[in-house]
């Protein structure tokens, strides 16, 4: 059944506006829009994530939602976050059955190290069950859900600032090429609570091919779209506050050995991440 968790990656995971890392200082306190430790640390979110993939001969869908602990600490000029999922229910269907995971498939934490743009990099991975890779993905795609991209320095409101991120996959004979150019603009400012936010919109070009041969069969798969969204970042705390994604792909898919050709698909993605506040 991986194979269709790797498919349905074009809906459940793109959208989440992080990639993988690159070196970069942490400075958040000249007042640049970027990550540092935060005021709250650790931080809680709870999250939620479906996404619907339909096809002219079947049809996959993924719900999952959950909370994660996230410590961050500083760690050679960067940052080193820590997440601890404390409960997670998530269920996977395909054609080939129905896959439910919960917390109990998640031993261990997972270790990333972050830049002040929001750029990770797995460092530690915790062991997955098989249930948990088929819902909620891998190391990298649990680590990129936690962060988005900022632009690391001090900007004005309306500033806007461009990220191409890449993600490479590979299962049971599957490889997948996620590629998507992210323009994300400080659009204004937001009061919540007492809290004055920042209000940055989202909108992310994407491309996803998938191909390879697992269990026999030959798998050509081409999507391309674009997801649009909102975060919401506390300036004061140094702390994601909040996150919206909503994405649509549409492409075709091949299966030349059963003469199957152009198979109509479209994918439709929803995430949402929030903190928790005490």
């Amino acid at each position: 059944m991986t194979k269709w968790r790797l498919l349905l990656v074009a809906g459940a995971v793109p959208f989440v506006l992080a990639g993988c890392a690159s070196r970069g200082g942490v400075r958040a306190g000249n007042g640049a829009l970027a990550y540092a430790v935060p005021a709250v640390n650790p931080a809680v979110y709870t999250y939620s994530d479906t996404t619907r993939m339909e096809m002219d001969v079947a049809s996959v869908d993924l719900a999952a939602r959950g909370t994660v602990e996230l410590a961050f600490e500083s760690a050679a000029g960067r940052l080193r976050a820590t997440a601890r999922w404390t409960d997670f229910e998530g269920v996977f269907v395909s054609p080939n059955g129905r896959v439910a995971a919960d917390e109990s498939g998640i031993e261990g934490p997972l270790v990333v190290g972050v830049d002040g743009r929001g750029r990770v990099e797995v460092v530690e991975a915790p062991q997955l069950s098989a249930s948990m890779r088929e819902v909620l993905g891998g190391p990298s795609s649990m680590a990129r859900a936690l962060f988005v991209r900022l632009p690391g320095r001090v900007v004005q409101p309306g500033a806007t600032w461009v990220d191409t991120v890449r993600v490479a996959e590979e299962s049971e004979g599957l490889s997948s090429l996620f590629e998507a150019v992210v323009t994300s603009t400080w659009a204004g400012d937001t009061a919540v609570a007492g809290r004055t936010l920042r209000v940055i919109r989202t909108r992310s070009n994407v491309t996803l091919d998938v191909h390879g041969v697992t269990q026999g069969i030959e798998i050509r798969q081409r999507l391309t779209g674009e997801s649009n969204g909102t975060v919401l970042w506390d300036p004061e705390r140094r702390l994601l506050v909040a996150r919206e994604e909503d994405g649509v792909l549409s492409g075709t898919m091949e299966l030349p050995a059963m003469d199957f050709h152009g198979i109509a698909v479209r994918s439709r993605s929803r995430t949402r991440l929030a903190l928790r506040e005490e």
